[in-house]
């Protein structure tokens, strides 16, 4: 950094008469690494460059001539030419880019479709001065009621007209509306420019009758073009370089000292002269400002024009650089009273092509005074305030001459530019219907529709939302509604009251007109509703009944539902499938798995989901193994109700502390005998016998408290009794002692099994009153069990845990019960809601088992049991009232 500010002390030995160099001197494309300081004080003493590409606060890319490229070396920068003699090279390089492109089959790719009337020009593909009034010319010929004849505003240094055309759609009549200047080729070396303006031009002129937004913004507007501001520097680049590459950049004065030039854009009167930094005072200086403002006829014209109109905004085209410039470019800091408008409406312009935003200073890195947009805003007396913007179009890939393959594309990254010129130079509006774009409000009903208004335009104005309906089932109330007094960009709320007609199908297009009016012009859109009525969500979800394989599912109906969307999937999974339509509120599901958690969800097609769960049954079943088969009395499967004069009757857990684990099955109620009727309470076992054989059957039973002869029970199998011969004694005398029973016959309490395979073995009440502790199914015909017995065989799958278990008498609508404390100890709490009936509960392990029984009687709400001998572990209560029952996890420490 030391030999860096040294070489700063030598600047005025370096600094030598740079006109030497710039009237006769070569450009280049280099590269430099330069810090910024350095770049600055060479700026402030001579740098004469104005475009180019600084990355990093290091790297430096510019087009330079000769005394540029003296200053640098002058200042101790090495310089690295990417391209010497861009005149002589810009040939030859741009044909390369053109064939690559050809080869890559982009030389004529576009955002927009290319417009029909427009084509490259015979100067490298732009256009010649004297093919310009030619394309004026035929716009008129082709489009006269969009563009005006071609006149002049005035004259250049060496006499050439300055061209000026008005596009509107009364272009031969001065409106009263909005006005906005356009005008390229300030510098006569950005031939782009130009190109995009025609570009753009032809555009407008061919969408006008099929764009409605062009038609609007044209109807509503008065677009004055400049597309030439500097012909005599222009066409001294085409004679000097008749295929391209001319560097010449200012016009064609003749200055005092024998050189040529005035650059126009430092020749406005707005800050002009402010420093030697944003301009020259140099006559050979590329940015030489003149002797005077508006010392040149160019500008003066220009001037003289904008004081006779009322432009409201201007685009001053450039190239290059991908920047949008607004004033003030020759501050730094910027002090613009309406900075904030300019970087609103700056982000909006460059919003699709990305450029970069802001003055000069924060653009391109330099000030410049004496620029068209510091005077189109800074002027604000002899002429209108106009909010005046420098679009800098391409890259410094592009330079000052774009291949001609690179005109189309370089057009296109401004067409959505200038058309939000456009929208904020004039009353422009546009309301939108928010999404989605549907009525779900049930027919006959009204419904709030809302839509967004947003005003583009930079001046104050006033717009009027108007909305027809163009279906017969739409009806709109309060249709329109007056927008005023929004900032430029501003968007507010509104809404319409829409009603779909009664019995409108669902599914109906309803399409309406949305129009915005200016004042000045109507743009209208459509906009089409889709007829959706949103209804209830599904409530009530149940599934019942509920078997291994199958469940049906229900819930109630949801009115103005004509049919329901259902799908159920396994717990374990994420993904829904498909849904399944139904037109009740009922669909019974099958070729479920056994013990499996399922999910299920449920919408009307008209309205959202509603989810529930369930668990399919896991099916007791005991296994036989080497001849027997030994399974507990409540271990049951499945319990049936008495019928006929057994009816309400049904099997219960009774708690035995001499039973074997504790509980016992035992017929409800007294005094009823139902001899060999089978309309006594059921309960069913499923066995699964491995060995075919005769089966001799043990039961371990008592008689009720008081001593009776025939508290008695049939057996079954598969639903057929094979104890109806009363003569057998399938009773135990009136013993209230636990007593193991066996066949005293040949046809009693034995079952034939003939076929190895899954059997369901049947207990029914014959009296009431009997107590069932145990089963023992034998091939042995000479067992006898003592005792409690052997242990209980094991499970051809896991044991129904009792939470999952169905009782054909049991309505699976819940009870309201609480359990506590939760997880418990030596005690806990059941209590449920008061009321007159008897509810009857029972505690079961997870293994399926029974454990405890208890009862609370109608006239109370609390039962405490004692748990103290229970092991730790998981359990269910459950709790049984008339045809309601609540099964509640519990845990014990």
């Amino acid at each position: 950094m030391k030999k860096l500010y040294t070489c700063f002390v030598l600047g005025v030995v370096f600094l030598m008469p740079m006109w030497l160099f710039a009237q006769t001197g070569r450009y280049h494309r280099i590269r430099v690494a330069i810090h910024p300081q350095q770049l600055e004080y060479l700026f402030n003493h001579g740098l004469d460059v104005d475009h180019f590409s600084y990355e990093n606060k290091r790297d430096f890319t510019a087009e330079v001539s000769d005394a540029d490229v003296a200053l640098f070396r002058r200042a101790g920068v090495k310089v690295t030419y990417l391209v010497r003699d861009l005149e002589k090279n810009y040939q030859a390089i741009n044909a390369r880019i053109d064939r690559e492109a050809a080869r890559a089959g982009k030389a004529r790719v576009a955002a927009v479709s290319t417009p029909v009337n427009f084509s490259l020009g015979s100067y490298a593909g732009y256009y010649t001065y004297a093919e310009l009034p030619a394309i004026l010319d035929r716009m008129r010929a082709l489009y006269p009621n969009l563009i005006s004849v071609r006149s002049s505003i005035g004259n250049s240094v060496q006499g050439r007209p300055l061209y000026m055309v008005k596009i509107s759609d009364n272009p031969d009549a001065d409106e009263n509306e909005p006005e906005l200047l356009l005008n390229a080729l300030h510098h006569a070396r950005e031939p782009m420019s130009l190109s995009q303006l025609i570009f753009f031009m032809w555009h407008v002129l061919e969408n006008y009758n099929s764009d409605k937004e062009i038609r609007t913004l044209l109807n509503s507007s008065e677009i004055y073009i400049l597309p030439c501001i500097n012909p005599d520097g222009y066409v001294h680049n085409q004679t000097t370089n008749p295929n391209g590459g001319g560097l010449w950049r200012k016009n064609r004065r003749t200055n005092t000292d024998g050189t040529f030039g005035v650059d126009l854009n430092r020749n406005y009167s707005y800050n002009y002269a402010l420093d030697n930094t944003g301009s020259s005072a140099t006559p050979s200086s590329d940015t030489y400002r003149g002797t005077g403002a508006f010392s040149e006829p160019e500008t003066a014209a220009l001037r003289t024009f904008a004081a006779s109109r009322q432009f409201v905004t201007a685009f001053n085209y450039h190239s290059y650089s991908n920047v949008c410039i607004y004033p003030f470019e020759s501050l730094n800091p910027n002090n613009n009273a309406e900075l904030s408008t300019f970087r609103g409406a700056a982000t909006y312009l460059t919003a699709d092509n990305g450029f970069k935003i802001g003055n000069a200073y924060e653009t391109v890195g330099y000030k410049a005074n004496g620029t068209a947009p510091d005077w189109e805003f800074g002027e604000q007396v002899a002429k209108s305030k106009i909010y005046g913007f420098t679009p800098e179009i391409g890259s410094s890939t592009d330079g000052f001459w774009p291949a001609s393959s690179r005109i189309i594309p370089l057009s296109n990254t401004m067409i959505e530019m200038n058309r939000r010129m456009l929208r904020i130079s004039t009353y422009y509006g546009r309301a939108t219907v928010s999404s989605p774009l549907s009525v779900t409000q049930p027919g006959g009903t009204v419904a709030t529709l809302a839509y967004q208004f947003q005003n583009f335009s930079i001046k104050p104005a006033s717009y009027t939302v108007a909305t027809t309906s163009l279906s017969p089932a739409l009806a709109i109330s309060s249709p329109s509604r007056t927008f005023s007094g929004q900032a430029m960009l501003q968007t507010s709320p509104g809404s319409l009251s829409v009603t779909v007609a009664a019995n409108t199908p669902a599914g109906t297009l309803l399409p309406f007109e949305i129009a915005v009016d200016n004042g000045l012009s109507v743009i209208r859109d459509t906009v089409t509703l889709t007829f959706s009525p949103s209804c209830g969500t599904p409530s009530s979800l149940t599934a019942s009944p509920i078997t291994e394989t199958s469940a049906t599912l229900g819930w109630l109906p949801v009115s103005g539902a004509t049919s329901y969307a259902v799908s159920i999937k396994p717990k374990s999974t994420t993904a829904w499938p498909a849904d399944v339509l139904v037109s009740t509120n009922s669909y019974a599901v099958t070729t479920l798995t056994n013990g499996t958690d399922y999910d299920w969800r449920v919408k009307p097609t008209c309205g959202n989901y509603a989810s529930s769960s369930f668990k399919t049954l896991l099916q007791t079943c005991f296994r036989e193994t080497g001849g027997q088969v030994v399974f507990e009395a409540e271990n049951y499967r499945t319990s049936t109700t008495g019928t006929g004069a057994a009816a309400g009757r049904i099997w219960s857990p009774l708690s035995v502390s001499t039973a074997s684990g504790g509980q016992a099955m035992s017929a409800s109620g007294t005094g009823l005998n139902l001899q060999n009727n089978l309309v006594g309470p059921r309960l069913d076992y499923a066995i699964n016998f491995t060995t075919a054989g005769t089966y001799y059957v043990w039961v371990r039973m008592a008689a009720g408290p008081s001593t009776t002869s025939d508290d008695s029970f049939h057996l079954g199998l598969n639903g057929t009794a094979v104890t109806l011969n009363p003569s057998t004694s399938n009773y135990n005398n009136g013993n209230t002692a636990w007593t193991w029973l066996k066949a005293a016959g040949s046809t009693a309490f034995r079952v034939v099994i003939s076929t190895p395979g899954s059997y369901t073995f049947n207990l029914w009440m014959r009296e009431d009153g009997v107590r069932i502790d145990k089963f023992v199914l034998t091939t042995s015909a000479t067992y006898t069990p003592t005792s409690t017995g052997p242990a209980m065989s094991s499970s051809c799958n896991s044991p129904l845990p009792a939470a999952s278990r169905l009782s054909a008498s049991v309505d699976e609508t819940e009870l309201d019960v609480v359990a506590f404390p939760n997880p418990f100890d030596d005690n806990i709490t059941v209590r449920i809601s008061p009321n007159d009936q008897e509810s009857r509960g029972r505690m079961i392990g997870a293994d399926g088992r029974s454990y405890l029984q208890f009862s609370i009687p109608g006239n109370e709400s609390e039962r405490v049991i004692g748990t103290r001998n229970l092991p730790a572990g998981a359990y269910f209560i459950e709790i049984i009232q008339q045809n309601r029952r609540r099964v509640v996890p519990v845990r014990k420490l």
